[in-house]
């Protein structure tokens, strides 16, 4: 840049425009020869000087608190161009930022002076399509490597989180992002739309297996990309648990298989000396083993590899060797074991898979719960309407929790406070606040009619739950309205659908009167549980035995000031 870069050309007498500081005129070695360096300044103005154009063709101004609070940390970056208006200057571009300026209090904005539009209407408004035809804003993969190379350079995370308007939750996850593998990177590259910082941030997460990023990428065009991340989360979990109890049972000595061996019986069926074998009474026997059921990794199955031999006898006096898969008696598998029947029925698939998908959309929930809604300083208009209905009606969830809600441990997890100190708010907060109050134990209790205990049946149509279908429904909705992505089988239960896996029934679930549908009332019902209603799963063996955990092997980023 050279130093007439900052020079106004200007017909205008000098005294209109606010003076420039002194340049610095010290001289600084360069080469061989001394050649003087002219720190210019910033040509700066008075924003009271200013005044938006009339006719400016941007209607939203969209001064989001991002934005406003980049301004007033970081000033007005891009120069606004104007020109002579009256005894002061019209805003050709830069209204926006002008705007968030008066807003965060900062007095002075840098301009570029442009005298020869001051009669030129028509030109006022090329220059606006002009200026802003051509601006490309980073893409998130850009910005996060901006935030890593910066952070390189010495700046703390304190500095990345003011300067950039991030939380520190953001700043983290897109230090991490701009570390992507060329493999990830250049799939985020191909996709249709661009991710945002904190996606990229769970993207990161799971850099490095292929399979777990492709799961991803297709769930982040469909919206749900936190609830598939917490699927593979609790996913990996397991594993890593299932594989810490294999190495303590192979440690004891015990065999493991994949499925029960050809003449082998599993414990529970069997005694000795007319006492029931256990774990601890068979550690003894060389025929112990144990197998895994493919949707329960975490539970041994034990079982003997040859129960008379060993001198074990049947509990019940039934002699006959195990049921095979198609239920023949006596007929051992192809490869020369017992696969378990369960794997085979297509009904007690859905209920694992259904079962792991609730515990993940609550997990997903809650977080959002507690960093997306309970965080906000506006207060969405639906939930005052929503928390004045369910008072009104005191459906299911409330009147069997709304008292003890506020004591809950999951309490402050969905909140983000403790009871107390939304006591305290209750005594300074403005009114326009006081309903997101009032939500926090009506939240509470939902949230627990719908994942503790019975609650993880909500989902299901053929099983009881404290929180019914319908009643949860409207809960889910609710959620929606003001934002809430909805998973699948979150969806299904919104709908009052039956939730058949991948694809909810397209059949709405009908009742009784007091059983509305997605478009009735959101109160609850007298009678039991979706009268009337067919099960969508049917019960099979050991159904009850399946583990609600079973599974299979703040703030927006501040916006930009250039396209303002």
């Amino acid at each position: 840049m050279t130093s007439s870069d900052n020079v106004i050309h200007d017909d205008k007498p000098a005294d209109n425009l606010p003076p420039a500081d002194n340049a610095d005129s010290s001289e600084v070695p360069f080469g061989e020869t001394e050649t003087p360096l002219l720190v210019v300044p910033r040509a700066m103005i008075g924003v009271e000087r200013l005044a938006a154009h009339p006719g400016n063709v941007r209607r939203d101004l969209d001064l989001s608190p991002g934005f406003v609070e980049s301004i007033a940390v970081n000033g007005v970056l891009v120069a606004l161009r104007i020109t002579p208006d009256g005894d002061g200057f019209r805003v050709i571009d830069g209204g926006r930022r002008l705007a968030a300026a008066l807003k965060a209090g900062v007095t002075e904005v840098p301009y570029d002076l442009v005298s020869d539009r001051a009669g030129d209407e028509a030109g006022q408004y090329l220059d606006m399509i002009n200026m802003n035809r051509h601006r490309n804003p980073l893409t998130p993969l850009e910005e996060a490597g901006a935030l890593f190379a910066a952070r390189e350079a010495g700046a703390t995370k304190t500095r990345l989180r003011k300067a950039a308007g991030l939380t520190s939750a953001t700043v983290n996850g897109a230090l991490a992002a701009a570390r992507l593998s060329d493999e990830t990177r250049a799939t985020v590259e191909g996709l249709g739309e661009q991710l945002s910082l904190d996606e990229l941030a769970v993207l990161a997460e799971f850099d490095g297996d292929p399979d777990a990023i492709a799961r991803l990428t297709v769930a982040a065009s469909c919206g749900i990309l936190e609830h598939e991340a917490e699927l593979l989360r609790q996913a990996r979990a397991e594993q890593a648990e299932h594989q810490r109890i294999r190495r303590d049972l192979e440690g004891a000595g015990f065999a493991i298989t994949d499925i029960l061996p050809a003449n082998g019986q599993h414990l529970t069926m069997l005694c000795q000396d007319g006492d029931d074998l256990t774990p601890d009474s068979h550690a003894a026997c060389p025929g112990r083993g144990v197998f895994f059921r493919s949707y329960d990794p975490l539970t041994p199955v034990h079982y003997c590899t040859s129960p008379g031999q060993y001198g074990h006898t049947f509990r019940y006096g039934d002699q006959s060797p195990p049921a095979a898969a198609d239920g023949t008696a006596g007929t051992p598998a192809p490869d020369g074991g017992t696969p378990d029947p369960v794997d085979t029925d297509p009904s007690r698939r859905l209920v694992i898979q259904g079962n792991r998908e609730w515990k993940a959309a609550a997990e997903v929930r809650k977080r959002w719960l507690a960093t997306q809604l309970f965080g906000r300083r506006t207060v969405p208009r639906e939930v005052a309407q929503f928390v004045a209905r369910q008072l009104l009606t005191m459906p299911d969830p409330l009147r069997s929790g709304l008292g003890a809600a506020h004591s809950m441990v999951s309490f402050t997890e969905i909140t983000g406070r403790g009871d107390r100190d939304w006591l305290e708010i209750c005594d300074t907060a403005p009114a326009s606040r006081l309903p997101l109050v009032m939500l926090g134990p009506i939240a509470t209790a939902y949230e627990h009619a719908m994942t503790d205990g019975e609650g993880r049946n909500t989902w299901r149509t053929d099983r009881y739950s404290p929180c019914p279908r319908t009643e949860a429904g409207g809960y889910l909705r609710f959620l929606a309205s003001i934002g809430y992505q909805l998973s699948g089988i979150e969806q299904a239960v919104a709908d009052l659908t039956a939730y058949a896996g991948e694809a909810p029934a397209d059949a709405p679930i009908t009742g009784g009167p007091d059983q509305p549908g997605p478009d009735g009332p959101e109160g609850p019902g007298d009678g039991p549980d979706q009268p009337g209603a067919e099960p969508a799963i049917a019960d099979g063996p050991d159904d009850g035995d399946i583990p609600a955990d079973s599974a299979d092997s703040g703030e927006h980023p501040a916006d930009s000031q250039a396209s303002a």
